[in-house]
């Protein structure tokens, strides 16, 4: 069997919001030999281009909100450029959670991010939307969070990291990786025409539903590298495992509605998060809300429960949170996966464990599981890591908690992290 050769120093695997601001991070860093590699660069089916693209700094954990803030720093930087929005984060509490919001918003403060303080009266001042506030203690308002364009923002780390010679390649599917001194060997299969492959294709092989059947639509391929980057989102344990380690997180399901709201306006406002857990935001001419199902199984789902899903989720806590909300139209949805570690923090950093000899001659990283927010910690996360890929330390954003590590024997007490709460 013919195979095609390819070599390159860094091999980052996954082209989404992550790999490509891992990509643009290593060439702000000089490795000017980079390839990406994805089966689908257009992400038909990638979290990426399925998020809901919120972006904000109001976290219970400062890691996060640090990661999160250096990144909407840039945003706003690159406002047109990514379609930056900071229309604002707007969280609202009932009593019970009320205390710990407040004990964040200090940690929020502290660290430079503004977050208003509203009382159900000035809540209901400041957004008429929400008039029914019997059961609220309160709310918070991030000033500076918002809203960016998943895609733009991904295709602007591309198209940076492109500019000094990285290498994007498409229809790329990872086998399997031989470890040697010389580094790492990935065998993988290319097809030859990535956008011409049917979509049902596409997830079909993403599902790891592989057949030889599909050999007929490409070629093996060879690439050999030094360092290896997992930033494979959703797939990053099936990736973990063909590169011969252990990954803690799974893929989960996550839905998200389209609604009509003829009673309001929805554009003038931006994210609100009620108490509920459900989430919603102006989206065009309509209202998108989504909202994570309790113990949803793990797994490559991808069907949308339409309107069975905005009925029983979405519909009845918007009703009862305002009177604009009293006749809503479901118009459409859609769901994609979130990767989820057992504490909801990423997993960034070089890889712990491997094969009983180690990776050899190679370098393994990782940067996945953000739990559907990596949009909005996009930029520090792949400049820290292309800091740790190359000056051996972490300079923009200390990541080192966020090793995987932390979930070997002993790993989590030594880190000091804690599970983060403040997860839509």
């Amino acid at each position: 069997m013919k195979v095609a050769p390819f070599k390159t120093d860094t091999l980052v695997i996954g082209a989404g919001v992550i790999g490509s601001a891992v990509a643009m991070g290593l060439i702000r860093e000089g490795v000017r030999d980079v390839i990406v590699a994805d089966l689908d660069l257009s992400g038909e089916w990638s979290s990426s281009e399925l998020n809901a693209g919120g972006v904000r700094a109001t976290w219970s954990q400062e890691v996060n909100l640090v990661a999160s803030k250096c990144s909407i720093e840039y945003f706003a930087e690159n406002a047109d450029a990514v379609g930056y929005r900071p229309v604002g984060y707007l969280w609202m509490h009932r009593p019970e959670t009320w205390d710990a919001a407040l004990k964040a918003r200090e940690m929020h403060v502290s660290r430079g991010w503004p977050v208003d303080v509203l009382d159900p009266a000035e809540l209901t001042r400041r957004f008429p939307l929400i008039d029914k506030t019997s059961d609220l203690a309160g709310a918070l308002f991030g000033r500076r969070d918002g809203l960016v364009n998943p895609n733009r923002l991904k295709e602007h780390f591309r198209e940076e990291a492109a500019h000094a010679g990285s290498r994007l390649m498409d229809g790329v599917w990872v086998h399997s990786v031989v470890y040697s001194a010389a580094g790492a060997m990935i065998r993988a299969f290319q097809f030859a025409a990535p956008s011409k492959l049917p979509s049902e294709a596409k997830k079909r092989v993403l599902t790891e539903a592989w057949s030889t059947e599909f050999e007929s639509l490409g070629q093996w391929i060879e690439i050999e590298c030094k360092n290896i980057v997992n930033c494979a989102g959703a797939w990053a344990p099936s990736v973990a495992k063909k590169l011969a380690y252990a990954c803690p997180s799974e893929p989960v399901r996550r839905q998200i509605s389209l609604f009509h709201a003829r009673e309001v306006n929805l554009s003038e406002y931006g994210m609100m998060i009620d108490p509920s857990g459900v989430y919603f935001h102006p989206e065009a001419i309509y209202g998108l809300a989504g909202f994570a199902i309790k113990d949803e199984p793990g797994g490559y789902n991808f069907g949308y429960d339409a309107e069975q899903f905005f009925e029983n989720y979405i519909w009845p806590p918007l009703y009862e949170r305002s009177t604009h909300f009293e006749s809503l139209r479901h118009i459409s949805g859609w769901a994609g996966l979130y990767e989820n570690s057992p504490d909801h923090h990423a997993i960034v950093g070089p890889v712990v464990g491997g094969p009983a000899n180690g990776f050899a001659g190679a370098r393994v990283f990782e940067a996945h599981s953000f739990s559907g927010h990596g949009v909005m910690q996009s930029f520090a996360v792949g400049v820290s890591l292309a800091q740790q890929i190359v000056r051996g330390r972490y300079e923009l954003v200390d990541f080192s908690k966020m090793s995987a590590a932390r979930f070997t024997a002993g790993g989590a007490s030594a880190s000091g992290i804690k599970e983060e709460t403040w997860v839509i």
